[in-house]
Order: structure tokens, then C-alpha cells, then sequence
């Protein structure tokens, strides 16, 4: 896992000074494009939609009755399901993947590759997730959780926390990428940074009432059944993790107010807080946009595939219900 780390970072270091060469990096700073709304503010409206289903999702896996949470299950199951539909009827039809908009740097070809890699994961996870459903509804297990964490386990509100923000990721992520080879002038892009960014300042906002729930209520222990190296390399990834889910949107924020463009929160727009600056767009934005989500995928799938490890591999059948029912 070390190495494999350490070869990325080697490799994204060598993409990133490429990127600051002034012929790669065609960022331009001091944009005045129009931040043309969408009519009746329909953009605000689909990125309030995302945010409530994600709640009544988190809410739903979680709730006590068997029979809610395996819906809870069915509905994450549509948003993946969603995704993956999003792709394959609405982005491949667009022709934006063989004719984006012109790359900013090389490693902007690699766009179309991580959409089309995200929409048959979506596409893989929300068949599985019905199948769990399906095993969800026939239990009559009765979920018993406390608001605050317990020694074992994570409470009702690390829960709600969690998967809200985990769904709103499964949107940003492809969203961003795609909203990025969006071509100038096509007449809905500003929308998509609007449902974009508006998410993004939403995540940043759960992400702190996170943080401040961790300080009020411990987080549990990790298990007594990882190894001392298991140990060392979740609390890493943990750590890393929280540390990637401040700096990008952070970087994003960053990136856009020197862009010279506003950062959009519903109906809402915050003018840019800088004076426009070529060197700084170019810094912030090859860490929002390169380096930071390259490194993120990597953490990101190491976590995901760890926690796969401990439950069917390693047969440790707590894994999974220490953060879901």
C-alpha cells in the first residue's frame, strides 16, 4: 500500500510540473464569463432534489424496521443506478467525450476513461445494492442505536453524517469531471457548476458538524481483530481521507474566487473574494483539479477494498454494521 502510494505521487508530481508549464496550463485567470441562471433557478431546485434524497437515504439505511432500511438500500441502489443512466442515455449521446473542451493539461485526456470507469462501478454497485435490499426486506432484525457512538459501533448521528455525505460524492465526483469538458458555450454548463458548487459547499459544511461531532462523541475503537499493520494503515487512511475532504473543496473555493468567478450556494452567489491571478488559478486549480482527486481515487478504493478484505475475506461480520445496519 506504501509503495503503491508513494509510486502515485511520483507520477502525479511529474504530470503536475508539466502543468505548470505555461504552454500546458491554459487556465486563465480573470474570467468575466456569465453566470447565466437557469430559469426559475431550476439548477438550485435539482441540487436542493440531490441533497434531499441523500439525507432520507442516510436516513433510511439506518432507521430501526428492516423493511425501511432495506428501502433505504433500494433508494442508494437508484442513485448509483441514476448515475450510471445519467451516463450511458445523457453524457455519451453529448459527443463531449471524443470532442470536450480543449485540455487545460495533458492529463485532462483522462477524463472520458474515469467517467466511463465511474459509470460501470455505479452501474456494478447498484445491482449489488439491490440484491442486498432484496436480503434486507426478508430479515426481521430490529436496529437498536443510540444517537451518540458506541464503543463498537458508530450512533445514529456519525451515520447520517456519513452516508449523506458519501451519497453527495457519488454525485460530485462524475458531475465534476464532467461539468470540466463541458464546451464553452453550451447552454446548460453554468447550471452544472451551480448544482456543482452548491453541493460542494454543502459537503464542506457536513464535513465541520462532522469534525465538531467526533470532538463531542469518541469515534469507536477500531476492531480487535486487525492486525497491528491493519491498525496503523486505517487510522492512516482515515486521517488522509478527512484531510482530502477539507483540502478540495477548499482548493475548489480557492481555485474559483481567483478564476474570477462566483462560488454558487442555491439561488445565492458569493463574488470572488481575490483579485484574479493567473499563478494562483494555475497552483489551485492543479489541486483541485489533478492532484488532489488522483490521490483521492487511490485512498479512496484502498478504504473501500480494506473494508471488503475484513468482511468476506477475513470473515470479520461486524465490518459493515459498524457504520450501517
Amino acid at each position: 500500500m506504501r509503495t503503491l502510494l508513494f509510486v502515485s505521487i511520483a507520477l502525479l508530481s511529474l504530470g503536475t510540473t508539466s502543468a505548470f508549464a505555461a504552454d500546458a496550463i491554459k487556465l486563465a485567470a480573470g474570467g468575466t464569463g456569465e453566470s447565466v441562471r437557469a430559469p426559475g433557478h431550476i439548477d438550485s431546485w435539482f441540487a436542493l432534489l440531490i441533497l434531499v434524497s441523500s439525507v432520507v437515504t442516510a436516513w433510511c439505511m439506518n432507521y430501526s424496521a428492516p423493511r425501511v432500511r432495506a428501502f433505504g438500500t433500494a433508494l442508494a441502489a437508484s442513485g448509483c443506478l441514476a448515475v450510471a443512466a445519467w451516463f450511458f442515455f445523457f453524457v455519451i449521446p453529448t459527443g463531449f467525450l471524443e470532442n470536450p473542451k480543449p485540455n487545460q493539461t495533458p492529463m485532462d485526456s483522462a477524463k472520458p476513461a474515469l467517467l466511463w470507469i465511474q459509470a460501470g462501478v455505479a452501474l456494478v454497485a447498484g445491482i449489488m445494492l439491490l440484491a442486498v435490499a432484496y436480503r434486507q426486506g426478508q430479515s426481521q432484525e430490529v436496529l437498536e442505536l443510540a444517537a451518540e457512538n458506541e464503543a463498537q459501533r458508530y450512533g445514529r448521528n456519525s451515520r447520517m453524517l456519513h452516508w449523506t455525505m458519501a451519497i453527495l460524492f457519488i454525485a460530485l465526483i462524475p458531475m465534476g469531471i464532467f461539468t470540466s469538458i463541458i464546451p464553452e458555450g453550451t447552454a446548460y454548463r453554468n447550471a452544472y457548476y451551480v448544482v456543482h458548487k452548491t453541493l460542494g459547499v454543502v459537503f464542506f459544511v457536513l464535513l465541520i458538524v462532522r469534525l465538531a461531532w467526533n470532538w463531542k462523541s469518541q469515534r469507536p475503537t477500531l476492531s480487535d481483530s486487525l492486525k497491528p499493520m491493519e491498525r496503523k494503515l486505517a487510522h492512516g487512511a482515515h486521517l488522509t481521507l478527512y484531510g482530502f475532504m477539507i483540502a478540495i473543496p477548499l482548493t475548489g473555493f480557492i481555485m474559483t474566487s481567483y478564476h474570477g468567478y462566483p462560488t454558487f450556494f442555491f439561488a445565492w452567489e458569493l463574488p470572488p473574494l481575490w483579485a484574479p491571478s493567473d499563478t494562483a488559478t494555475i497552483i489551485w486549480g492543479t489541486l483541485h483539479k489533478y492532484l488532489l482527486p488522483y490521490l483521492l481515487y487511490i485512498v479512496l478504493g484502498a478504504h473501500i477494498l480494506g473494508a471488503l478484505k475484513h468482511q468476506f475475506i477475513d470473515k470479520h461480520k461486524d465490518a459493515f454494521k459498524r457504520m450501517v445496519g
